[in-house]
C-alpha cells in the first residue's frame, strides 16, 4: 500500500515532497552510476587520454584528437620521431608515397604500431600473433620451432629491430627469418621508413648532450628550435660529417629510404599528409579499434588463464551451496530450540560483524595451513561457510513464522526435517534468495583472501588474475578489466531485483 494516497498526491505539499524525494533518489542513482560509467569510458581510452575524466572520449568527436592518438600509436609514443615527421616540408603525393613504401626492402623500414614501453598490447602484436596462429595452428608447434615456452599465441612478441643503430644485429634463428617473411605482408600504413635526417638529429642530440643551444649556427636553421626540427645542411665540416658516418650502419651507406624518395620524386616524404588523409578516410575503423583494444586484450588475458573462470564458477557455486546449508540449519536450530544462552549466542554472532574480514585472514591462513588445506577449494569455502549476519537474519525470519504451522505438521506426524524442508524453507525462499546473492557477490569479489590461501596459480580465481594484471598494465587496461569483471554482478543484480527487495522487505514486514 502506498504511503501517500492518490487523492493526497494532488496536494501541493505532497507534490513538492514527492518531487524532492525523487530528485534526491535520482542524484543518488547518478552518483552511483557515474563511477562505473567513468570506468567503462577509461577502458575505451589509451596512453594519451586515459587521465581524461570525460565520460565520452574526446577522439569520438574531434578529428584532431583522433589524429594525435593515431600518430602516437603508430610511433609507439616516441615524441622525438613524431615531432621530426611533423617538421617535414613535404608534398601531398600520397599515391606515389604508398607505392614507394610497398616497394621498399625490409631493411629500409621498421614496423609501426609496436608495443610502447608502458603498454601491454598493440596493433602490430595482434597482427603478428594472428599471422603466427594461421601459420602454426598450435602454440606447441611454435614453441618447438622457436625454442620458446609461450603459454599462448597472445604472449608471443615480435622481435625487436633497431636498424638505425650501428651496433645492432638481428638475432639469428627461425623466428627472425619468419619475422622478415611476416614483415613483407605488412601494408604501407605499418611501414616507417628509415631517414638519414632522423639519424642526423639523434647524432647531434648525443654529440651535444641534449643541449640544443650548444649546436653551432652552421648546423641548424633559423626556424629550428629543437633537435627534431634540424635538417642536414648542404655544407658540413668534413670532421663532423665523417664522425656522423661512423654512426650510420653499413646497410645505409648507399642511402636510406628518405634519400631514395627524394631522388625519385624530388620532394620530401609526405608522411604527415598521408597519415592525416588515412585518418580522415578510415576514421570510423580507427575509432572502433581504439575503443575495443583494451577490452579485447582483457578477454584474451582471461582466455589465456581460462582455468580462472572455472575456478571462480566452482568457488561461487560451492560458497552459495555451503552457506545455504549451514546458515539455515543454525538459524532454524536457534529458532525452534531456544536455550538460556540463545541471547549470548546471538550477541556473539553480531559481534563478528564488528570486525573487518582482514582481521581474521592471518588466523584463518594459519589454521588452514595446520589442517593441510591450502591451495584447495576447501580453503576458499570453509572460512566463510557460516555468517553471523545471515544466521541472525534467518533466525528472526523463522521466529516470525506462525507456531500453528509447526503444530499442524507435528499433529500429522511430520519429523523435524520435514517441518524444515516443507514449511520453513519454502516460506523463506525470498530471504534465502537474497542471502544466496550476497554469498555470490562476496565470493566473486574476493581476491586478497583467495590469493592468500591459494597461492598456486592453478587455483587462482578471476579476481586474483585481475589484481595481478593491475601490477603491470596501464590505467586504461585496468579499467577495462574492472568493467568486464563487474558485468556478472551487474547482470545478476538487474535480473534479481525482485528477489533482493523481497529478501529485504519481507523480514521487516513479518
Amino acid at each position: 500500500m502506498s504511503l501517500v494516497s492518490k487523492v493526497g498526491r494532488k496536494r501541493p505539499r505532497a507534490r513538492i515532497a514527492l518531487f524532492t524525494l525523487y530528485t534526491i533518489l535520482t542524484i543518488g542513482a547518478v552518483t552511483t552510476l557515474y563511477p562505473f560509467m567513468l570506468m567503462v569510458s577509461t577502458g575505451l581510452k589509451g596512453p594519451t587520454d586515459q587521465n581524461d575524466v570525460s565520460i565520452i572520449p574526446t577522439y569520438f568527436s574531434e578529428s584532431k584528437e583522433l589524429l594525435a592518438k593515431y600518430v602516437d600509436d603508430k610511433y609507439s609514443g616516441d615524441e622525438g620521431q613524431i615531432i621530426s615527421t611533423r617538421a617535414l616540408k613535404s608534398s601531398d603525393n600520397a599515391v606515389d608515397y604508398g607505392k614507394f613504401l610497398e616497394s621498399l626492402p625490409s631493411e629500409q623500414w621498421v614496423a609501426g604500431f609496436k608495443q610502447a614501453p608502458n603498454q601491454v598490447t598493440s596493433r602490430l602484436n595482434e597482427k603478428y600473433q594472428s599471422w603466427l596462429r594461421a601459420k602454426f595452428g598450435s602454440i606447441e608447434k611454435l614453441n618447438k620451432a622457436y625454442i620458446e615456452e609461450n603459454v599462448a599465441f597472445q604472449t608471443v612478441l615480435p622481435p625487436s629491430e633497431a636498424l638505425d643503430r650501428v651496433t645492432w644485429k638481428p638475432m639469428p634463428g627461425t623466428k627472425y627469418t619468419e619475422w622478415l617473411e611476416f614483415k613483407k605482408t605488412l601494408p604501407a600504413e605499418f611501414r616507417i621508413p628509415i631517414r638519414t635526417t632522423r639519424m642526423w638529429q639523434d647524432f647531434l642530440k648525443i654529440k651535444f648532450k641534449n643541449r640544443f643551444e650548444e649546436v653551432p649556427a652552421e648546423l641548424r636553421t633559423s626556424e629550428a628550435s629543437r633537435f627534431e626540427e634540424l635538417v642536414i645542411p648542404k655544407v658540413i665540416a668534413p670532421d663532423v660529417w665523417q664522425e656522423f658516418q661512423t654512426k650510420v650502419p653499413d646497410r645505409f651507406k648507399k642511402g636510406t629510404a628518405e634519400e631514395s624518395f627524394r631522388r625519385q620524386y624530388g620532394s620530401e616524404m609526405p608522411i604527415a599528409f598521408v597519415e592525416s588523409e588515412h585518418v580522415r578516410k578510415f576514421g570510423t575503423t580507427i575509432r572502433n579499434e581504439f575503443a575495443s583494444r583494451n577490452y579485447r586484450y582483457v578477454v584474451d588475458y582471461i582466455l589465456i588463464h581460462g582455468r580462472a573462470v572455472l575456478n571462480t564458477l566452482i568457488f561461487c557455486g560451492l560458497a552459495i551451496l555451503t552457506q545455504l546449508i549451514v546458515n539455515p540449519l543454525a538459524a532454524y536450530a536457534l529458532s525452534r530450540y531456544p536455550i538460556r544462552a540463545s541471547g549470548k549466542i546471538l550477541l556473539f554472532l553480531l559481534a563478528t560483524m564488528a570486525f573487518p574480514a582482514e582481521v581474521a585472514m592471518i588466523p584463518s591462513f594459519l589454521l588452514l595451513k595446520e589442517l593441510g588445506l591450502l591451495n584447495t577449494f576447501a580453503a576458499l569455502i570453509l572460512p566463510g561457510a557460516a555468517s553471523g549476519y545471515m544466521i541472525f537474519l534467518l533466525k528472526g525470519f523463522f521466529d516470525s513464522l506462525p507456531a500453528e504451522l509447526y503444530e499442524a505438521g507435528q499433529l500429522d506426524g511430520a519429523p523435524e526435517t520435514t517441518l524444515l524442508m516443507r514449511i520453513a524453507v519454502p516460506l523463506s525462499r525470498p530471504v534465502l534468495g537474497y542471502l544466496a546473492l550476497m554469498a555470490f557477490m562476496a565470493s566473486y569479489s574476493t581476491f586478497m583472501f583467495a590469493f592468500l590461501v591459494a597461492q598456486d596459480q592453478k587455483m587462482w580465481t578471476l579476481m586474483v588474475w585481475v589484481y595481478q594484471l593491475q601490477t603491470s598494465a596501464p590505467k586504461a587496461v585496468v579499467m577495462a578489466a574492472l568493467a568486464l569483471a563487474a558485468l556478472p554482478t551487474l547482470v545478476v543484480f538487474l535480473f534479481a531485483q525482485k528477489v533482493i527487495m523481497k529478501g529485504i522487505v519481507l523480514p521487516g514486514e513479518r
